[in-house]
């Protein structure tokens, strides 16, 4: 190499080690620079319990690909020598375990233990718990108001292990339709439900009705308290604890637990009443003017509309009701309930329906049961007054009365209509469908009755004042029983009218008529033409003209179940065997088996034939009178008033007759066979006719064994065409023969014997 090159190398080399040490110098000083700046800007020096400050925490927990929760705090600070850190504007959103949730706590401080991963929240903490379908559709349209359940309280515990927060210090919190308060909570990530402890108080206020009109009063809202509060966002459930109250303008409802099905936008729809852990039955108590009305069961949902009114109540299991003017009682019911007044519009109750009502004035009390009942309401109106307006049974049912003497009433049909007046009182009842009626008078038998249909008028203090009953009736009362197209029985008039081919029977008699009437004081019968009756042959009871039954008939007929006496009038007309009777009125004495007949009387009674006649040859005796008296247990008749007696060939007229009567076929005690004339005795002026031969004295006397006449008293007489007039003390004239024998009072003797007809 060349002197003068490596010279030019010395040079160069020195100006770079010059220039890389001018450019190591100026790096170091400007480090300088901003390290004494930095100095200056820094924050003041760390305590000496703190170690590091970061800007921010964050930390989440996930299981698999979902996110349950995400904690964010603005900043964090690590105190020396604790595994503590201070966090400040502590962010958690909450995301659920399904991710349904878009819940968020939020705090201004806590404290973050790093050993088991609890925070301590002591100041002011805020839940805003939110799904997050409801979350997207805020995010996606401003407009939509947030469906948010918003909690305020202190002393917040996060456990970040489990995701569960909980606080015992009192707890405010607020969701779109109402605003509570409690002591102590409990909320789970996880699940996104939240628990307050005790003391649990809860408002529900309406949502204001668009639809109303301008001056409607707005409805009060619901006060509910409980022990405690379980909150579900995602099931939309909220359950309150019992003892459990909810209270509104004049109803209050306890039970040992609610729960209350949310809405989408987390307004009560239903509201459910159970025993719960207490075994306290629910029960609604409605405040009135005459007084509280309660009502029990084992389980009470209310569906509320988002007004706040209910629409509709539910009640299954042993469903009770009392209320000053009555009680009910069935196995479930549902209520339909008139919009905003809260009242009753329709209930139907279902299983072993009573319901039971009393007159307090009166004293009577009437119950309606069956297997399933519906009532209709009127109501509607706010401050008027809730009436039933009808009820009715929607499967067979019965209605009884029991008044304050004790008589029990009943009417029973496969569907029951009870109609009700404008003021509530019960006014009307029908009953359709296999119809049965009774009725219990204490000292008298049970009354029952059957037909097609029945209706009862009904007074004010709701017992019956009159049953018609009408198609195929049948009635019953001991021993005696009855039939017609109509029956009609008269409460106050205490009356039974029976219309319509009406027919009634007992042990001793039976009475057709289009018209029979019972009146139950007094027990008279009263049957209105044409009467027609029969007279079952009893030793006892009936008469005995003959062996078979007596039949009756005439226009009108009148009798007493008490006495025994029965009055036939208008055409009467009684006929047994061989034996007729007709008059104007036949009156039946039973007790002593005694007739009476007057006014125009007709009879027809057989002879008793002579000894060896040919059966069938015995003559008919026609007999007329004003009056005829006849006694069964005697065998006796007696005869007045213009009498006259006709057979085949003889006549007989006095003022006077007594007939008297053997009966052929009889027992030995004389009773059984058929009655027939033996012996007619006539007085008071007699006149006997035997075809042209013509007799009269004061007294007259036929007997039939030998079909003799015996004329005495005043002075007899007898008229022959043949031999003239005979008279003496005593005429005796014999049919058979025409043999006249003649008692002067000096001996007998015959004027004739074997008489010749020319």
């Amino acid at each position: 190499m060349k002197r003068r090159d490596a010279s030019r190398y010395a040079r160069w080399s020195a100006l770079l080690a010059f220039t890389l040490a001018a450019i190591t110098g100026g790096i170091y000083v400007q480090r300088l620079w901003v390290a004494h700046r930095e100095k200056q800007n820094a924050p003041a020096p760390l305590p000496q319990n703190e170690e590091k400050q970061f800007t921010t925490l964050h930390f989440k927990k996930v299981e698999g690909d979902r996110t349950i929760f995400d904690l964010e705090a603005s900043k964090s600070t690590d105190l020396r020598g604790e595994d503590i850190s201070l966090l400040e504007d502590v962010k958690i959103r909450v995301f659920g375990k399904n991710g349904d949730r878009n819940d968020v706590i939020h705090t201004q401080s806590c404290r973050y233990a790093k050993t088991d991963g609890s925070i301590q929240c002591d100041g002011q903490v805020q839940f805003d718990l939110e799904s997050a379908e409801d979350a997207a559709r805020t995010a996606a349209n401003a407009a939509v108001k947030p469906n948010i359940i918003h909690i305020d309280t202190t002393g917040v515990t996060f456990e970040r292990a489990t995701g569960q927060a909980q606080t015992v210090k009192p707890v405010k919190f607020s969701f779109p339709s109402g605003s509570g308060d409690g002591v102590g909570a409990v909320y789970h990530s996880e699940q996104g439900q939240l628990r307050l402890i005790r003391d649990v108080h809860i408002q529900l206020q309406p949502a204001p009705d668009t639809s109303a009109k301008k001056g409607t009063t707005l409805s009060a809202p619901v006060e509910m308290s409980g022990s405690s509060l379980e909150i579900d966002k995602v099931g939309h459930t909220v359950d309150l604890l019992g003892p459990a109250t909810a209270v509104t303008s004049g109803q209050q409802v306890t039970a040992g637990e609610f729960t209350l099905l949310m809405g989408a936008e987390f307004r009560a729809q239903t509201l459910i009443a159970a025993p719960g852990s207490l075994n306290q039955q629910p029960q609604v108590k409605n405040h009135g003017a005459k007084g509280d009305s309660t009502l029990h069961a084992d389980k009470m949902t209310a569906h509320l509309s988002p007004q706040g009114w209910t629409s509709r109540m539910i009640a299954e299991g042993k469903v009770q009701g009392t209320s000053p003017t009555g009680n009910l009682q069935a196995d479930s019911g549902d209520m339909e309930m008139w919009p905003v007044v809260n009242q009753a519009k329709l209930l139907t109750l279902h299983g072993n329906v009573h319901v039971d009502g009393r007159d307090a004035k009166t004293g009577t009390t009437r119950s309606l049961a069956s297997n399933a009942v519906q009532l209709t309401f009127a109501g509607g109106r706010a401050g008027v007054a809730n009436r039933v307006t009808h009820a009715e049974t929607l499967e067979r049912g019965a209605m009884e009365w029991l008044d304050a003497g004790g008589i029990r009433s009943k009417l029973a049909g496969d569907k029951l209509a009870l109609d009700f007046s404008a003021q509530g009182k019960p006014q009307l009842l029908s009953a359709t469908g296999a119809v049965q009626s009774q009725r219990e008078i204490p000292g008298h038998p049970t009354q029952t009755a059957t037909s097609a249909t029945g209706v009862a008028q009904l007074s004010a203090a709701g017992d019956w004042s009159q049953i018609t009953l009408r198609g195929n009736v049948k009635l019953q009362e001991a021993e005696r029983n009855a039939e017609a197209q109509q029956a009609v029985f008269a409460r106050a008039a205490q009356t039974t009218v029976l219309t319509g081919q009406a027919m009634v029977r007992d042990a001793g008699s039976e009475t057709h008529a289009p018209k029979i009437t019972f009146f139950q004081a007094t027990g008279d019968i009263e049957a209105e033409g044409p009467v027609r009756s029969t007279d079952f042959a009893s030793k006892s009871t009936s008469l005995q003209m003959s062996p078979v039954p007596a039949n009756l008939s005439a226009d009108h007929m009148r009798a007493n179940s008490k006495t025994g006496r029965a009055v036939y009038t208008g055409h009467a007309r009684l006929w047994q065997g061989a034996s007729v009777l007709e008059s104007e009125t036949i009156e039946l004495l039973r007790p002593t088996r005694i007739l009476n007949a007057t006014g125009n009387v007709r009879a027809v009674f057989p002879q008793a034939p002579q000894p060896g006649a040919a059966p069938g040859s015995a003559p008919v005796w026609h007999i007329s009178s004003g009056l005829l008296t006849y006694w069964d247990a005697e065998d006796r008749a007696h005869l007045e008033k213009n009498v006259f007696v006709q057979s085949a060939d003889q006549k007989m007229r006095s003022p006077q007759l007594e007939l008297f009567f053997t009966r052929t076929g009889a027992d030995k005690q004389g009773s059984g066979g058929s009655s027939q004339i033996s012996r007619a005795v006539g007085t008071g002026g007699v006149v006997v006719e035997q075809g042209d031969r013509r007799g009269t004295a004061e007294h007259g006397l036929y007997t039939a064994a030998d079909e003799k006449f015996v004329l005495t008293g005043g002075t007899p007489t007898l008229f022959d065409p043949v031999e003239g007039t005979t008279t003496g003390r005593e005429l005796t004239f014999y049919r058979a023969d025409d043999t006249i024998v003649v008692d002067s009072g000096n001996g007998l003797r015959t004027l004739t014997k074997h008489r010749v007809q020319k």
